[in-house]
């Protein structure tokens, strides 16, 4: 029971597909130490996210995708292709968020499965997506994708551009764009297979206004949605009285969040200011040597991230690729963004005065968590951004997004 329970807990933390591919490894390690005592070579398997039969057949030059005609409708059948559901997943969040308005405006939704990662069946995934992500959704297997006698079929993350690719099928193919995938990588292989997906010829969706300008760089026509914030949970507090607290989006495995950088960062502000209580999110980092007093909350449910938010004067959030979600949260819930400077995310989150960019740089960020903390004003700023937010909501986006494929799909849409 010891194992499994590990197994269990692992799971709740991290999502499905992590623990998947952690159970994956340690066979494999296991099973490459018996054949290595047994004398026997193991060969390894090429690694490419995704499927290597999927690579290998998506001529997107000798034979380029065609744009099929406009249907003549003003309620579609979408599908969605995903991988495996992971519950800690942001990305796949906000597909379920997108997914949801679209059945809200009574469209025919259905996500397929894709198991180029790790394997989850259908069912399993649909349970998954009604406890954690608060949708009720169909979904089917990947093999059933090919029988999808539908209008639109949207490509998620870049492993899941290739089979969409090579499925023959009526849909217009579409491409939920939420981040420049090429740059989670070195360059190499992934990197150059993942830019590679922009050359398919789907029409993009785009989370913000960077990543349109990235895509089209490769010729992908795009348009983009805005961000917004869950005004229920993110919302101003009338007896917002802050703390001597900031907090600190902290995500190790995930690389463009520059993890050490806001370490390093949080080091100098606490020789500063020793007395501010400094709080980690987002992952458990209990097995980092943190160089000064902290506390680890790790992945936190969206009620309790309020409360973080709440308490906190400010929040160090730092994204190297596309912006991240939370400066709109930080912001309706009245607490001041601190973040690194660059298109990526003033393009998205927008020119901003109440907003601290800096250089990315340790000392640059710390000068920006100083400049909130020493301000005399720090809970009227507070109180007052969270005021000016409360027209960040989701809606205006659910409602682009659906206008961009009414127009790119129908011929029966208005502009």
């Amino acid at each position: 029971m010891g194992k499994i329970g590990a197994f269990v807990r692992y799971t709740r933390h991290n999502g499905i597909c992590s623990a998947l591919r952690k159970t994956v490894n340690y066979a494999k390690r296991v099973i490459h130490r018996t054949s290595a005592a047994q004398g026997i070579t193991q060969k390894r398997r090429i690694d490419v996210m995704t499927s290597v039969t999927d690579v290998i057949h998506a001529d997107f030059v000798g034979h380029p995708y065609q744009v099929p005609s406009k249907v003549h409708k003003r309620t579609l059948k979408i599908g969605w292709v995903l991988s495996p559901i992971s519950i800690g997943s942001g990305g796949q969040h906000t597909i379920a968020r997108f997914a949801k308005s679209l059945q809200e405006r009574g469209h025919d939704v259905t996500f397929f499965i894709y198991e180029s990662i790790a394997q989850q069946p259908a069912d399993y995934a649909h349970e998954l997506l009604k406890e954690h992500f608060d949708i009720d959704v169909q979904c089917r297997p990947m093999v059933e994708a090919e029988n999808f006698n539908g209008d639109v079929m949207f490509a998620t993350g870049w492993e899941t551009a290739y089979p969409v690719f090579n499925m023959s099928i009526p849909a217009h193919k579409m491409y939920f764009v939420q981040d420049f995938e090429p740059l989670f990588y070195g360059t190499g292989s992934k990197s150059v297979l993942a830019e590679n997906t922009y050359r398919f010829g789907f029409y993009g969706v785009t989370a913000g206004r960077w990543l349109t300008q990235k895509v089209a760089e490769y010729g992908m026509p795009a348009d983009y949605f805005d961000f917004g914030a869950d005004l229920d949970i993110y919302r101003p507090v009338d007896t917002m009285q802050k703390k001597q607290q900031v907090c600190f989006y902290a995500r190790p495995v995930t690389e463009r969040r520059a993890f050490e950088i806001g370490v390093l960062a949080l080091a100098r502000f606490h020789q500063e200011h020793p007395d501010y209580r400094i709080v980690f999110f987002g992952w458990d980092v209990s097995d980092y040597d943190i160089p000064f007093p902290y506390e680890n909350r790790g992945i936190v449910n969206p009620t309790e991230l309020a409360e973080i938010y709440h308490a906190s004067q400010a929040c160090l959030v730092l994204s190297l690729t596309n912006a991240s979600l939370l400066p709109l949260e930080l912001l309706a819930a009245g607490c001041v963004p601190v973040m690194n400077d660059g298109p990526n995310n003033r393009m998205v989150i927008g020119e901003n005065p109440d907003i601290v960019y800096t250089i990315n740089s340790p000392i640059e960020l710390a000068k920006g968590l100083d400049s909130v903390v020493t301000d005399p004003q720090i809970n009227e700023r507070c109180r007052r951004i969270s005021q000016m937010a409360s027209s960040s909501s989701w809606d205006a986006s659910y409602e682009k997004f659906e206008h961009i494929i009414l127009r790119e799909v129908t011929d029966t849409y208005d502009e």
